[in-house]
């Protein structure tokens, strides 16, 4: 790692608050000096991801799934970005500008998310200022007008307009390609045409958003990633598009409005999701900051798994028509096998939520809707009894009763919370005159949700590895011996410095008491490799330092489950004692007559010879290449030692 990018890390790692970080994408509660809440790296029912932030470090860890980390980590895996901008994301969160990082090499601009960003971001510009226009934006701002839409509420939302006509915003690119050629703000054609803003025409490129009302929709960080657009001529057709799927979007899996919403959703622990965006925005401007809207598809799975992780109730209100009755269906079956309260709001008088807002006393009259919603089981069980009355036949009302069975073991309705299942099957029941037992031996298995969540699934962490293991009793010591040595060690930031016992010649510091070919287990061995640069740095460290250099998961979560270990012992005795206890037990296996019978897989002279080699091209360390000196020496010496007992 280049040393700006090392330095600008630790900068960033200290100067971000880790619970107010992971507190504004998922609702945490204080349990003694940790902070608990839903791990969002999987499907978790029961809160299982503690923050720790005490004793000077500050990292994540989920119990159940393995996940763990720093900040950083945390950025990147939440928010699937590369090292490089969560670094930059997470400098701007807490205002450190960063230094010069290493150029990693030049990248397609059709392809780079920072280039699809930079053009998202001057697309919503060209759109906003197209809105402000005298000619160019009249006809949008009567329509915003007619829903009383103010001026600080588009320009809160970046609402915008494409105009009428073929290509305003394709000969805007030109422009900005020609001013932007030698600046840091260069744009690339390709980048507008990978997103969907301009496509060729017969007589070149044209605009892929003609005559409409645009919202920008935004990813929970604020970036632009896409548009809906609306029709202002009611003979277009559709009356909705939206941006196509890209890298920055996909439509299975934003919310309009979230990164507004999120806090307050947090806050109130209670989402409301509406239809349109339109909707959204009105009860936003009308103080009903929690409001986020789907963007003309049903709610997905992944949208019902990441409102559940914020809220633990969630209202939806769709349009009271036909097609707003059906939507809503499809919301309660994607939120049946997900523990949270679910209702249905239905407003009066077959209003949208920006008409009743328009009304005297429209608000409180939207607020009572939300307070008589309807128990989202309820819904379904009566919206399935209309089904079933308006079929006459025998066969029928059992080709629906079939259907709804089938459609529910697909949604997972046998891991339901007992109580809610019995709710629905005893009510089934009761409509049919079928016995719940019956009932739920007709219900098909979740198949195809079986095999999507074991491919989406964050995997299990392996178990730690182990060399060639030995059954017997002194062996088990052993590898407990390596564990509590580097556990020790994980919780004393000034581990460094303190000097061990190391057989015959004495006193060491502990990087030089210890080799990584010492250590049996592979993975308590790429750690030492870790902890010896941090040793031979000279400076102190923190776990989630160490984190931050594992590439693997697994590696982050020993770490976290090392320094809990660690932090248990050392509660009784000083933390420098604790290492030198540790490494005193340690110490005992390596220098005693039965050495060579318990060392295994020892590093031979010419892998420490490669390595050395290794660290040499690095750049000049003296104190690595004499560390790697002394490792090579004691390597030699043990291979010898196993080739004379053989």
């Amino acid at each position: 790692m280049v040393l700006s990018q090392q330095s600008d890390r630790d900068r960033i790692l200290d100067a971000t608050d880790l619970v107010s970080l992971v507190g504004e994408h998922v609702p945490l509660k204080p349990r003694g000096r940790e902070h608990v809440g839903l791990c969002p790296f999987h499907d978790d029912k029961s809160p299982s991801m503690a923050v720790v932030t005490h004793k000077g470090n500050a990292f994540y860890n989920c119990f159940a799934c393995g996940a763990a980390g720093n900040a950083i980590d945390f950025v990147m895996n939440f928010h699937k970005m590369e090292f490089r901008e969560a670094l930059k994301y997470l400098g701007q969160r807490c205002g450190i500008e960063l230094r010069s990082m290493r150029d990693e090499g030049p990248k397609d601009p059709a392809t780079s998310k920072e280039s699809l960003r930079k053009a998202m971001a001057a697309a919503a510009k060209f759109y906003q200022r197209c809105l402000q226009d005298d000619k160019l934006g009249a006809t949008a701002r009567a329509h915003l007008d007619e829903r009383v839409l103010n001026a600080q509420t588009r320009e809160d939302f970046q609402l915008g307009v494409a105009p009428e006509g073929w290509d305003h915003l394709a000969r805007h690119i030109e422009k900005l390609i020609q001013h932007s050629a030698n600046s840091a703000d260069k744009v690339a054609r390709e980048s507008f045409e990978a997103l969907g803003l301009v496509r060729a025409g017969q007589r070149g490129p044209i605009d892929g958003f003609r005559n409409r009302l645009l919202f920008p929709i935004h990813d929970e960080l604020g970036n632009v990633i896409a548009f809906g657009a609306r029709r202002l001529d009611p003979k277009d057709e559709p009356k909705y598009l939206n941006s196509p799927d890209s890298p920055l979007f996909s439509k299975g899996r934003t919310l309009y409005a979230l990164h507004r919403a999120r806090r307050s959703i947090i806050d109130s622990k209670h989402a409301i999701v509406v239809e349109g965006y339109v909707d959204a925005v009105a009860l936003h401007q009308a103080g009903v900051t929690n409001v986020i809207a789907t963007l003309g598809t049903a709610l997905t799975k992944d949208h019902a798994k990441a409102l559940q992780r914020m809220a633990e109730r969630i209202t939806v209100v769709f349009d009271p028509d036909n097609a707003g009755e059906r939507a809503a269906d499809r919301a309660v079956e994607t939120f049946l096998a997900v523990p949270v309260d679910v209702r249905i709001a239905t407003l009066p008088d077959g209003l949208d939520a920006d008409e009743l807002l328009q009304r005297p006393n429209g608000l409180n009259d939207f607020n009572a809707a939300l307070e008589h919603g309807e128990e989202a089981l309820s819904w379904m069980v009566r919206r399935f009894k209309a089904n079933l009355v308006s079929v006459e036949s025998m066969s029928g009302k059992q080709q629906r009763l079939q259907e709804l069975l089938r459609k529910l073991g697909e949604l997972g309705f046998r891991s339901v919370e007992p109580l809610r299942k019995s709710f629905v099957m005893n009510a089934l029941s009761k409509l049919t005159g079928v016995p719940v037992r019956t009932l739920e031996q007709a219900m098909p298995q979740a198949r195809a949700e079986f095999k999507l969540n074991t491919a989406n699934a964050t995997p299990t962490p392996p178990a730690p590895i182990v060399q060639e293991p030995p059954s017997s009793p002194r062996a088990k010591a052993r590898r407990m011996a390596e564990q509590n040595l580097l556990a020790a060690i994980m919780a004393d930031p000034h581990a460094a410095q303190v000097r061990v016992q190391a057989g015959q010649e004495g006193l060491l510091p502990i990087s030089e008491a210890f080799s990584p070919e010492h250590f049996q287990r592979t993975d308590l061995r790429e750690l030492w490799n870790l902890l010896v640069m941090r040793f031979e740095s000279g400076t102190s460290f923190h776990v989630q330092d160490i984190q931050a250099e594992c590439q693997e998961p697994s590696l982050k979560a020993l770490c976290v489950e090392l320094f809990n270990i660690g932090s248990q012992r050392n509660e009784n005795m000083d933390a420098s004692d604790a290492v030198r206890n540790a490494a005193a037990d340690f110490d005992k296996f390596l220098h005693d007559a039965n050495m060579k019978q318990t060392v295994t897989n020892v590093m031979n002279p010419e892998d420490a010879l490669a390595r050395l080699e290794q660290v040499r091209r690095g750049g000049h360390n003296p104190s690595a290449i004499a560390q790697n000196m002394r490792n090579l020496n004691r390597t030699e010496t043990i291979a010898k030692a196993s080739a004379d007992q053989s």
